[in-house]
C-alpha cells in the first residue's frame, strides 16, 4: 500500500498540464473578448444612458453579440488534435480523506472524487489518477465504491491522468479486469501519479492568465469606446 493515504490530495501533487494548444488558446482569447466586450457596453450604456436613444442602445449590443457569434463557432469547429482513447481498467484505493471533503459541489463537474490505480490494456505504465464518480440525480450523492472495485475506463490522452466513461467497455478490458481479480498483486498500488491537463479557462500558468487578461482588457476598451462613439461624445 502507499505509505500515504490522503491519495487525492498526494495525487494532486502531480500538477497540472496547461491548456496551451492552438485550439486551447482560440477558445479562451474568444471567451475572453466576449465576455469583455459585453461589460464594456454595459458601462458605457451606465456612463451614457441619457444620450442614448434605444436604436442606439440596442445597436451597441452589436459588437458582443457579433464576437458571441464568432466564440461559437471557434468553440464547436477549432478543437484540439483528437487523440485515441485508451482503453485501461482501474482499481479503486483507500484514502483517509472523507467522502465530504472529495465531494465537488460546484461547477458543472458534480460527484465524489476517488483516487485509483490504473492499468492501460495494452501493457502501458500503471499510474495513480482520480476519477469522478457522478450520481444519478441531483437529490443522491454518488456512493462510495468499495475498495478495490474495478473500473473499466479510457485514458482520454496519453501521458494525461484524465479518466472517461463515455467508451464502449472493450473485450480485452473485460480480459485484463478478469486477470485483475484472479492476481490483484499484478497492478500494484505505488505506480506514479499523471498530471491532469487544466481547462481552457483557467488563468494558470502566466501565459494563460496574460493571455485571457490582456484580451479581456482590449474587449473591454474597444466596446467601450464603440459606445462613446454612438453617444457622440
Amino acid at each position: 500500500m502507499p505509505t500515504h493515504t490522503d491519495l487525492v490530495a498526494r495525487i494532486s501533487e502531480a500538477g497540472a498540464v496547461p491548456a496551451d494548444r492552438p485550439a486551447d488558446t482560440a477558445q479562451r482569447i474568444t471567451a475572453a473578448l466576449t465576455l469583455s466586450s459585453a461589460v464594456g457596453v454595459l458601462l458605457g450604456l451606465m456612463i451614457y444612458a441619457a444620450r442614448l436613444s434605444i436604436p442606439q442602445t440596442l445597436l451597441s449590443f452589436a459588437l458582443p453579440v457579433g464576437l458571441g457569434l464568432i466564440m461559437l463557432v471557434v468553440w464547436r469547429l477549432v478543437r484540439p488534435p483528437q487523440t485515441a482513447a485508451i482503453p485501461v481498467v482501474a482499481r479503486t484505493l483507500a484514502t483517509t480523506e472523507s467522502a465530504q471533503r472529495r465531494y465537488l459541489k460546484s461547477g458543472p463537474n458534480r460527484g465524489l472524487v476517488v483516487p485509483v490505480v490504473v492499468q492501460p490494456v495494452a501493457d502501458g505504465a500503471a499510474f495513480r489518477s482520480v476519477v469522478m464518480l457522478q450520481a444519478q440525480n441531483s437529490k443522491t450523492p454518488a456512493a462510495e465504491p468499495p475498495v478495490g472495485t474495478l473500473l473499466m475506463l479510457h485514458q482520454t490522452e496519453a501521458g494525461i491522468g484524465e479518466l472517461s466513461g463515455d467508451y464502449p467497455v472493450t473485450p480485452a478490458q473485460e480480459e485484463l479486469r478478469d486477470r485483475l481479480l484472479k492476481h490483484p498483486r499484478m497492478l500494484s498500488n505505488n505506480a506514479p501519479a499523471l498530471p491532469m491537463r487544466r481547462g481552457v479557462l483557467e488563468r494558470k500558468p502566466f501565459r494563460s492568465g496574460l493571455q485571457w487578461w490582456v484580451s479581456f482588457g482590449i474587449g473591454a476598451g474597444v466596446s467601450f469606446a464603440f459606445v462613446t462613439l454612438i453617444a457622440g461624445v
